[in-house]
């Protein structure tokens, strides 16, 4: 997890290069790799700030019937990870700024590739309008930090930072995991459990939470 002043660093370099886009989605709205390629033009409510997820992009491996080795490795859309990961979350402004600044640069790669430019709308996309590799995003944050002297970071470091950022603000764990798309609120529990703050939370969480249903605390 990167300080505050690193995060800072990290924002001002990632200002300055094509994946700002991508990594603001993974810091401010803890998107999974797959969700950010996922996301289309048409997934954003401009006038009310807000980013539907409801697919992700996914490694598709092809073998052969009858063979061992993959042959293809093509990527696909799918749902989301869990029934939760179905979610409306709320963006920054910066993000809305940015999303528009990369709806012209798509329109400037279309007129540049004309019919070779495969439009599935989108935001994150080759010149030709194909997804990424999978790989590359993780490879463009490699580079960002090794450039400006931060410990290199993935997209899945960007995400956690987006919850480690939520715990030490306070915001409950139940409202962190849905902001997640977390399959549980126990599943966050298991992986944030080390990086809250106090004790007393902890406790007073699984006080709250590991109660059966319909069942009373004992004095």
């Amino acid at each position: 997890i990167l300080s505050r002043e690193k995060i800072k660093v990290l924002l001002q370099a990632a200002s300055k290069d094509n994946w700002y886009l991508e990594i603001l989605l993974g810091l401010f709205c803890g998107l999974r790799k797959g969700e950010i390629y996922g996301l289309k033009f048409s997934d954003f409510d401009v006038e009310h700030k807000t980013v539907a997820i409801s697919r992700q992009i996914v490694a598709n491996p092809i073998i052969r019937e009858g063979g061992s080795k993959i042959e293809e490795n093509t990527l696909i859309e799918r749902d989301p990870k869990t029934p939760n990961s179905f979610r409306v979350l709320r963006v920054p402004e910066v993000i809305i700024t940015e999303l528009e600044n990369r709806k012209a640069l798509v329109n400037l790669y279309k007129e540049k590739e004309q019919e070779n430019f495969v439009d599935k709308g989108y935001i994150s996309c080759q010149s030709n309008g194909k997804v990424h590799s999978l790989s590359a995003m993780n490879n463009a944050l490699r580079r960002i930090c090794v450039k400006n002297n931060l410990p290199v970071i993935s997209v899945h470091g960007l995400r956690h930072m987006f919850a480690t950022i939520l715990i030490e603000q306070g915001v409950p764990l139940a409202k962190i995991s849905g902001l997640l798309g977390h399959s549980s609120v126990n599943t966050t529990f298991e992986y944030y459990c080390d990086v809250m703050d106090e004790k007393e939370k902890i406790i007073a969480f699984m006080n709250d939470t590991f109660i059966p249903e319909g069942g009373e605390r004992r004095a």
